[in-house]
């Protein structure tokens, strides 16, 4: 996981516009802010708190600024914030006690919006004293200091200066479980065998007020514990976490992602290895103190990171509030002075920068830059200022021109005029206010690693069109007696003036049909949220289309410019949806590609069977190199299809799919599993018993790393790709292949025997490394295993040696023993890619070989050399070094 810039974000619940995908996220070194305000969100967590059964017999006292909370005249003071609570089942006993911790947050914590909290009085079981959490977390609040990072949604609101759940909708949940032997006095004196009720309700509250976190630890198959992240993004306080600096540099967990990446045993070490603290500026500088995290060996989001050491703050010190485990007899009315000053650096002390960016515009005007600035502390008269620039920032030109905001008499409000003249063309800027202690406050919020944003405006006319970003669902029609659809989704975009309209544009054999509107949407697949998808569906009835029937479309958007601009996808022509007839079923399947007209029992897109160079016969292939995925979210999916559907025999030792095959894609972590963060592009054969309607998996996916050899050669060539990717240029060749058994009829198999199934082999992939792909060759379905000799795998073997290796003279010795008596010998020298660069022919004696080749005309890299003849092939790498 890698925390990026703010449009193009994504995140576990919400992607903006352009996101990178959900296996991977990239980072960017110019970010650029959005251009409305946007306040995104992530459902809410909570934490559970346990009983320690021992007693301790020790008192923490409420803060000093709870005991004194008296104005001048000796009448009780107003809490700094507004705490409203919602009851239900609590006794009376049990509603004061709660209430009397809610008290003791509302002297501590300044909001001018009310901080509602539902809490439960449930039954459970006893030890566990209670759970809460925020019911929803924020990110791109404004007012708030770090742009990518999740606020739990007191904090947000408190920033931002206004309500932004429903009215009247909670902001922390808390549930405390009525079977344990609760004290409920307020005056900390909790006998011996019972728990006092308001430290755990104040310990709760601080994990609801911000307290918490995304970090967790998972066990892989193989029975690896690995680190991970459960969002995207971090929380404010996972913004805080860092290293102590034991056998290494102090680290921020969350701007490290190379050394601790998500699911690796690298963050598991972090995360358990008990050398975490949280570390803020405000912290550091008020009690040059961090606060050390409890981070033992056995990890748990109950126990572990989001509560401080309990050795190091133990039993009756004033800051032990958040450690694990609550004694019986021990009482701690106090966050205690640490984690009340952490507090600051998670923004519950800080000054807002209000902001609502200002929109495009075709019409050249003077532009009012406006700010409200509201603090917690005191603001340097004359501080607010606009800074702003007529052309893009680059990392070596950050060079602002600083205007300063002029305050509107008395009000928080602050305000700046910028000509019309200036006003012209494209303008970043961003605004910023500092107060007396020196640190300076930004609209929008920094990254995380602290360097600036800005948003992004344009004045003048609008002569740019929408963009599209579409991949066809589908590229044929398996069936005309049902109903069937093409379904629609598409990201379409306008960086200034809006989307006024988009619709399908399409024909069936040429003879236009009404268009079809798209309907805007925030599509939800899974755990994301994708926005700016316009979806439809262009149905067609049953027995409306026959085989050879073709439908041709295409997607058209328009902007809300003066002048309409217009866009098509694609550009030219159009995508085209063929009815093909299904041929009849079959009970095995045979095919070595090259048979005459074997082509026309498959139909796919991305894929076709042809004879690449390097390639002596066909075979399936799909693009070399495969596409990057390019869908509405950012994904590709590329399959053919065999025509005849398959009935399953009974016997399962016949019910087999065989075919050679070579396999060089992006591989993920080794451990990784479909659906996971970690597993990108990947390979699978499906199967689909309703024509084609829907297809479910024969096998596992699995990628390059699924043959060492696979893997060995995608990485053998790798160059830059997007955002920091590497791409593979290394290419398949035919002594590559390996053979792949898939059984239909295993224990809990998809299909059942009988079952009627069309075949097919899909590709995928996200949008941003690539490699090779993937051929299959020697396809057998239930037709039994194929003769013992294959161009792969040979059963004649024989030896051969290659030195020096690497070879840096020009010069290589070449000796081989042969399995048999040969006249001659075809040698080849590849490439990577698969590119023939030497072919020669060597002359025998009987089963020796023995010959000096001449390299020197070859540039330094790595070759595969093969020797060929008959049903031999033998083949070694060679490095070349100059």
């Amino acid at each position: 996981m890698m925390y990026g810039k703010i449009v193009g974000v994504l995140c576990s619940v919400v992607m903006l516009a352009n996101p990178m995908v959900a296996q991977k996220m990239a980072s960017s070194a110019s970010p650029i802010a959005p251009s409305s305000p946007l306040s995104l969100s992530a459902p809410g967590s909570k934490i559970d708190y346990y009983s320690d059964n021992r007693d301790a017999f020790t008192q923490v006292s409420p803060p000093a600024v709870f005991l004194q909370r008296k104005t001048a005249s000796g009448r009780p003071a107003a809490p700094k914030s507004q705490f409203i609570v919602t009851y239900t089942n609590f006794t009376p006993e049990a509603k004061r006690a709660f209430q009397y911790a809610v008290d003791i947050w509302s002297t501590l914590i300044t909001s001018s919006v009310p901080i509602r909290i539902q809490a439960n009085w449930i039954s459970d079981t006893p030890g566990l004293l209670g759970s809460a959490g925020p019911t929803s977390y924020r990110y791109s609040i404004d007012g708030a200091q770090k742009a990518t990072a999740f606020y739990p949604i007191a904090l947000a609101e408190k920033i931002a200066h206004r309500e932004l759940n429903s009215p009247g909708e909670a902001d922390i949940i808390a549930d405390f479980n009525r079977n344990n032997e609760w004290y409920f006095g307020t005056d900390g004196l909790t006998p011996k065998g019972q728990t006092d009720m308001v430290t755990a309700v104040l310990h709760e509250l601080t994990h609801g007020l911000g307290f918490i976190g995304f970090f967790n630890t998972t066990s892989t198959p193989s029975g690896q514990i690995v680190g991970q992240y459960l969002a995207a993004l971090p929380s404010v306080y996972d913004c805080f976490i860092e290293t102590g600096g034991a056998g290494g540099p102090v680290r921020r967990l969350v701007t490290s992602q190379k050394e601790f990446p998500n699911n690796s045993p690298e963050l598991n070490q972090q995360l358990t290895g008990n050398d975490l603290f949280l570390n803020g500026a405000i912290l550091r500088q008020t009690t040059v103190q961090k606060l050390r995290l409890h981070a033992k060996s056995q990890f748990s989001r109950s126990t572990s990171i989001y509560h401080l050491d309990e050795d190091t703050y133990p039993t009756g010190n004033e800051n032990s509030l958040m450690t694990p485990t609550l004694k019986q007899a021990e009482s701690i009315h106090s966050p205690g002075p640490l984690v009340a000053t952490f507090f600051s650096d998670m923004e519950w002390k800080t000054t807002s920068v209000l902001h609502t960016p200002l929109s495009n515009s075709e019409e050249a005007k003077d532009l009012l830059f406006s700010a409200r600035i509201i603090s917690d502390t005191t603001i340097i008269p004359a501080s607010g200022q606009l800074f702003y620039r007529k052309s893009a920032p680059t990392a070596s030109d950050t060079a602002f021109t600083a205007i300063p905001l002029v305050r509107v008499d008395t009000t928080n409000e602050y305000r700046y005029t910028l000509p019309a003249a200036q006003a012209k063309g494209d303008i970043w800027y961003y605004i910023q206010a500092q107060d007396v202690t020196g640190k300076s406050f930004v609209n929008p919020g920094r990254q995380l690693n602290g360097a600036k944003t800005w948003y992004h405006i344009q004045v003048g006319p609008d002569t740019t069109p929408p963009t599209i970003q579409f991949s066809p669902a589908k590229q044929s029609l398996f069936s005309t007696t049902t109903i069937d659809s093409l379904p629609i989704y598409a990201r379409i975009s306008d960086d200034r003036s809006g989307i006024a309209s988009a619709y399908v544009e399409y024909q069936i054999n040429g003879v236009a049909q009404p268009n079809i509107l798209l309907n805007y949407s925030r599509l939800t697949i899974g755990n994301f949220t994708y926005d700016s998808v316009y979806a439809n569906r262009v149905v067609f009835p049953a027995n409306s289309l026959k085989t050879g029937d073709k439908v041709t479309y295409r997607i058209v958007a328009q902007d809300n410019a003066r002048t309409k601009n217009q866009r098509a996808n694609p550009v030219n022509g159009f995508y085209q949806l063929t009815v093909v007839g299904l041929r009849a079923v079959r009970d095995h399947y045979t095919t070595t590609f090259n048979e005459t007209g074997v082509a026309s029992d498959f139909v796919g897109n991305g894929f076709s069977i042809t004879t690449p160079a390097s390639f002596g016969d066909p075979a399936i292939h799909s693009e070399h190199p495969y596409r990057n995925g390019n869908d509405f979210k950012s994904q590709a999916n590329n399959d053919i299809v065999l025509l005849a559907p398959i009935r399953i025999k009974a016997n399962p030792d016949s019910a087999y799919i065989r075919f050679d095959e070579i396999v060089l894609v992006e591989s993920g972590d080794a451990s990784s599993r479909l659906g996971d963060a970690t597993f990108y592009d990947y390979v699978i054969v499906e199967g689909s018993s309703d024509s084609g309607r829907t297809w479910k998996p024969l096998i596992d996916a699995y990628t390059s790393n699924d043959r060492g050899e696979w893997l060995t050669a995608y990485n053998s060539d790798l160059v830059p790709g997007l955002y920091g990717e590497r791409n593979s240029k290394a290419g398949g060749f035919p002594a590559m292949y390996r053979k792949r058994e898939i059984p239909l009829l295993k224990p809990g198999a998809t299909f059942k025997a009988g079952d009627q199934v069309l075949i097919r082999f899909r590709l995928f992939a996200d949008q941003l490394s690539y490699g090779w792909g993937w051929s299959i060759d020697n396809l057998r379905i239930q037709a039994g295993p194929p003769p013992p000799v294959l161009a792969a795998d040979p059963v004649s073997v024989g030896t051969f040696r290659l030195y020096p290796n690497p070879v840096s003279s020009g010069s290589i010795k070449l000796e081989a023993d042969l399995p048999k008596a040969l006249a001659e010998i075809t040698v080849t020298i590849t490439q990577p890619t698969g590119q023939l660069m030497q072919q020669l022919t060597l002359k025998a004696t009987g089963t020796k070989i023995s010959e000096q080749l001449d390299l020197s005309q070859l540039p330094e890299g790595l070759y595969f050399i093969q020797l060929k003849a008959d049903d031999l092939l033998l083949t070694k790498k060679v490095i070349i070094v100059k």
